[in-house]
This record gives structure tokens, sequence and C-alpha cells, in this order.
């Protein structure tokens, strides 16, 4: 068993716990706790077998070994958010090519909506930063830039949009123009969750 490794498992699920509401915190942790333990019992599906894992190169129809160039990066922050929500590693495939330090959105949203277009993508420059940066937030002016290039920019309403209460709980605090990075909240999670899921089915709608 490598009690290193286990040590930084555990700190995950201490944060998975933390962000649960208070009543089911404790719960929570011993359950993923659990869980974690019998991994580690099986030592099959534990950290000793996961650098042998194998992913799916859909261009070229064949296997890789985890962690060879273009395998998504298992940050922290991005293991924390598969464990909360349930996005899985072959979702994530489908929908972002990782390529020499560079993450690109092979399926991207493309609702009818500027307002629904900015906030999906604002999700998802937060998964972006969790892989490049370990840190599962959104910069309000990294989202002006994309919504300006991908067609979803309203000048006039762009920062209301993020004040909107329905908008506003998707983030620890609600972005601001040039304001600071904030991070998803629990319901941005979720949303993240919902749009990687949608996205990865091939519903891009």
């Amino acid at each position: 068993m490598d009690y290193h490794q286990l040590k930084a498992d555990v700190k995950e699920i201490a944060e998975i716990a933390a962000s649960v509401p208070e009543q089911f915190r404790e719960k929570c942790f011993e359950i993923l706790l659990s869980s974690l333990l019998r991994q580690e019992g099986a030592g099959t599906t534990g950290k000793h077998s996961a650098d042998k894992e194998q992913t799916s190169d859909p261009a070229q129809g064949e296997t890789k070994p985890k962690g060879t160039p273009g395998a998504i990066p298992m940050t922290t922050q991005l293991r924390v958010l598969m464990k909360k929500t349930g996005v899985t590693k072959e979702e994530l495939d489908k929908i972002i090519d990782y390529e020499n330090g560079q993450v690109n959105f092979i399926r991207e949203p493309h609702p009818k909506g500027i307002t629904t277009g900015q906030m999906e993508w604002a999700l998802l420059l937060a998964l972006k930063s969790a892989i490049l940066k370990d840190s599962l937030n959104t910069d309000p002016e990294d989202v002006r830039s994309v919504c300006q290039d991908k067609g979803y920019y309203d000048k006039t309403n762009f920062a209301g949009v993020f004040k909107a209460p329905r908008n506003a709980k998707l983030f620890r605090k609600a972005l601001v123009k040039q304001g600071p990075p904030e991070p998803l909240s629990s319901e941005g999670q979720d949303a993240l969750d919902e749009l990687v899921k949608r996205l990865a089915s091939g519903d891009e709608q």
C-alpha cells in the first residue's frame, strides 16, 4: 500500500465532504473513505493499477497507457470534481483534446441563446483551469474573450448576466467585470457535470 498516495486521497475525500451540506459531511466522508479502502485492498482498482490503465484514442482506434502524451492530467481539483459529480474520464476524453499542455474542446456547446452560451463557456473554462492550473475557477475576462470569439458576447448585458441569481449561484461569488477568478460552487459543479455529460453524449445544443 502506498501510504503517501493514501494520505493524498484522504485529503481529497475531506475536501469533497466539506463541500456538501454540514449535516451530510460526516456520512459522506465515511462512505468515500470506505470505498477508497476497498479499492486499496483490492489492488486491481487502486492506485497501483492506475498507471496501467488504458485509454482510448478515437483518432487512431488504438489504446495508449495512461500518462502518455495526449492523456488529460488528473490534477487534484479535477479528481475532486470527478468524485463529487460522477464525471468520468471517458466523458472528458470525448470532449477534450489535450496536447502539448493545451486544452482544446473538440465538442462545444451551441445554444441558441447568448446568455446560455456565456454561462456554459464560463463552466467549461473552469474545467480547463482545473486541468491546466489545478484550480476549478473561472476568470470573467477569459469568458469575455471566448464569448467574443464564439459569438456569445453581448456588450451591454455581459456583466449583468453573471449577476442574475440563477447564474451567480454557480460560483462562490458572482463574477464581476475585470474581477478575480471565482471557484465554482457546489451548484456550479453540478451544472458542469450536466454540461459535460450532454456534450459527451453528442448533444451540443
